[in-house]
């Protein structure tokens, strides 16, 4: 494989990547309705029509998400069906079946979410960051050979909206039920006829959308509270504007409660056991806290950034640097939950980390043959003082665990080639080399009989220390036919890598190490994924209507699986697993007033090779957060009024079949049982879209599943929600 893997490298020419400001649009229609432009992404390096776009891609425009109501990223998968978002430690992130339960400070995605094009390795900074944007583009299946580190899975990008040349101001209102507030807003400033900034900003807050269980009037958690802003800079400069920069800097303020989990008791009895009982709760019941809360909880993070991409225009080819610098101050105090063994704490929270990420590319820009890309990244992450307390757990006043620093880095070489045969036949190759470096330092710690943390009186139980450094090339080759004008056929085979890591404890001979455990339980290695796909895309009946069909297959090795222990997570390379489905999608436009939008999707991932427990046999079960069929369907349409505006009234529906979620401690497999959720809008859009009033229902069914698992505690999705948006263009 890595032979073949570097005679693809040869063909990978060394030139460059033009970023091109990209845009949708919409085309007022002569009978008043309106017919939607296709969007044009970067997925590939490159601007290219959505439709010509030769790999499994969905992509949603700002406005889109905004009727949709996506104001985070638990709910993107209202947008885009294919991925699934939950709330775990962190969020968990699962495309194809393809996830990572390690949300601490030493686990990574295997999906890798990024912001304008720079990584994001913690999933607990997805925040503040789904306000005033141009488009989210997902991408399915291993990105290695383009995007930042561990994109396994595929890459979730959101691209937030660019200064223009004109002025523009908007303003956007929500109120909803459990007393939901939001409101965004944008100014845009063209300083100069080469220079213009861009300001934007929002606010969300809802309650709890727990219910106590005691009568008590404490704060339970998943509710919200945030503060977000967002300023943006776009020069021109040269003497015909070859060079470009854009500086973006933000800032998100995270208050409340945050997240929070209520018993698996909710909805499983036997549920330590490996055939546990569904209770089908009400949703009330499901919501229900039944433990004891926190006294005061809380949550006060700050997550802020900066980033800028310089782009200069050398004719044949096109030279972009992005470089970035991110925050994450984290300080919370919740509740620990362990239900399994009807364990509770307060759990107290701190930690800052501090990445930085730089990329450099080279592409071609001209006519000819070849378009190429190759390039260098950096990227480094430190997290310091990452400490977890725990008060009165299981007979400690105080109970932790200590880590700092915590240290993650990351080099690479790329390129990608495209090679165009003849006017309708192109072939593709890219290679990538990737160094990953992990290191901690921390302990484990306790006092039985004071809760004040104090170096001088608390006991060192272990030491955790350990480094591990990491390599590995990865591939992708591929081609594609224009079958017609507008069909698009393509094949595509690559391979997806996630760097290896460490557990809690210490190697032999390491400083202060004291109880050493062996290499195979304190180290795990690199996950791989070999993945095979092929899609026909296009247009069709005169662009009425527009398709997507994509089969692919996977083969993944050395998964790394999460068993919790004690307190903490253990990660082994416990398992392989064959991943086979279908996707389709399809848009249909019969008249200007009509859209129905609907997809289908096939999904058979399961284990060929795993053991959770020595008389457990997990093979031919399937894998976590994998439905086997997901089915939607949407309609919308437009009333043309006389004045020149529009009622716009839309439907859409999510079918989900039913889902596993594990508890590897002891092999259990809860089974999330299939479920329908509806949301309708009804938008009154004003003449010239200057303004719009809609009303909203999300969840029509009100129904209420659980997503991440962990040590017997479960979080809720959303309830019904239903209330009133308001916006102002000016």
């Amino acid at each position: 494989m890595r032979t073949h893997a570097y005679l693809l490298a040869a063909s990978v020419l060394a030139v460059s990547a033009s970023y091109a400001t990209v845009a949708s649009a919409q085309d007022e229609a002569a009978d008043g309705g309106t017919i939607s432009n296709e969007i044009v992404v970067t997925a590939q390096r490159k601007p290219e029509l959505l439709s010509k776009a030769a790999l499994s891609i969905s992509a949603v425009t700002g406005n889109d998400l905004k009727s949709a109501g996506v104001v985070d990223a638990l709910s993107l998968t209202t947008a885009v069906p294919t991925v699934k978002i939950d709330q775990a430690n962190g969020l968990q992130i699962t495309i194809r079946g393809v996830s990572s339960a390690d949300g601490t400070e030493k686990g990574d995605p295997s999906a890798a979410f990024m912001l304008n094009g720079v990584y994001l390795a913690r999933q607990q900074s997805l925040s503040g960051a789904f306000f005033d944007l141009d488009r989210i583009e997902v991408l399915r299946g291993p990105q290695g050979t383009l995007y930042g580190r561990n994109a396994t899975a595929g890459v979730v990008n959101v691209l937030t909206k660019r200064p223009t040349d004109r002025f523009e101001a908007a303003v956007t209102g929500e109120f909803s039920n459990f007393d939901t507030q939001r409101i965004d807003g944008m100014i845009n400033l063209p300083v100069t006829e080469n220079f213009a900034l861009r300001a934007a900003g929002a606010y969300n807050k809802h309650d709890s959308y727990l219910i106590s269980g005691n009568g008590s009037d404490q704060r339970l958690g998943q509710d919200q509270d945030e503060y977000a802003g967002r300023l943006s800079a776009d020069l021109k400069f040269g003497s015909e504007n070859q060079g470009n920069l854009f500086v973006v800097g933000d800032y998100a303020h995270q208050g409340g409660v945050g997240p929070q989990a209520v018993s698996i008791g909710n909805f499983y009895s036997d549920f330590t056991t490996v055939d546990p009982v569904y209770l089908s709760p009400s949703q009330s019941e499901a919501r229900t806290v039944t433990y004891p809360v926190a006294s005061t909880p809380y949550q006060n993070n700050k997550i802020y950034g900066i980033s800028g991409e310089l782009t200069w225009d050398f004719g044949p080819v096109n030279l972009t640097y992005l470089g970035s610098y991110r925050v994450f101050d984290r300080d919370t105090l919740g509740t620990y939950v362990n239900a399994n063994t009807s364990r509770f704490a307060d759990v107290y929270t701190t930690g800052k980390t501090k990445s930085n990420s730089q990329e450099l590319r080279m592409a071609t820009s001209g006519d000819g043959p070849l378009e190429a890309v190759v390039g260098l990244y950096y990227f480094r992450e430190r997290s310091t003082n990452v400490n977890t307390i725990l008060h009165d757990y299981a007979g400690f006043a105080l109970y932790g665990f200590l880590q700092s620093p915590v240290i993650g880095e990351s080099k690479a070489v790329f390129g990608q080639a495209t090679y165009h045969l003849t006017d309708t036949l192109r072939v593709t190759g890219g290679i990538r080399y990737s160094k990953d470096e992990k290191s901690r330092t921390g302990l484990t710690i306790y006092n039985r009989t004071s809760s004040i943390f104090d170096p001088a009186t608390y006991t060192v139980s272990a030491v955790n220390n350990a480094k591990r450094s990491f390599s590995k090339v990865t591939w992708k080759a591929g081609a594609e036919y224009d079958v017609s004008q507008d069909v698009l056929f393509y094949a595509n085979a690559a391979t997806g890598y996630k760097a290896g890591g460490f557990n809690d404890g210490c190697t032999a001979g390491s400083p202060g190490c004291t109880s050493p455990i062996s290499d195979d339980q304190l180290f795990y290695n690199p996950e791989e994924l070999t993945a095979y796909e092929a899609g026909l895309k296009g247009k069709f009946l005169d662009n009425a209507v527009t398709l997507s069909i994509a089969g692919f297959y996977y083969n993944y090795t050395n998964m790394q699986l999460s068993s919790p222990g004690t307190l903490g997570q253990t990660t082994l390379n416990a398992g392989k697993a064959r991943i086979k489905g279908v996707e389709t999608s399809a848009t249909i436009t019969p008249s200007s007033r009509d859209r129905f939008d609907v997809s289908f999707n096939y999904l058979d991932a399961y284990y060929t090779d795993y053991s959770p427990t020595s008389t457990l046999d997990f093979a031919g079960r399937s894998l976590d957060n994998a439905p086997e069929w997901v089915v939607t369907a949407g309609y919308t349409h437009t009333f043309p009024l006389g004045n020149g505006g529009n009622i716009e009234a839309h439907a859409d529906t999510r079918l989900s079949d039913s889902y596993l979620l594990t508890n590897f401690a002891n092999g259990t497999q809860f089974r999330n049982p299939s479920n329908t959720k509806t949301n309708l809008t009804l938008t009154y859009n004003a003449p010239e879209q200057r303004w719009f009033l809609q009303g909203f229902l999300k969840n029509a069914e009100n129904a209420i599943n659980f997503a991440g698992y962990g040590l017997g505690r479960v979080y809720v999705s959303e309830p019904r929600l239903y209330g009133i948006r308001a916006g102002v263009r000016f």
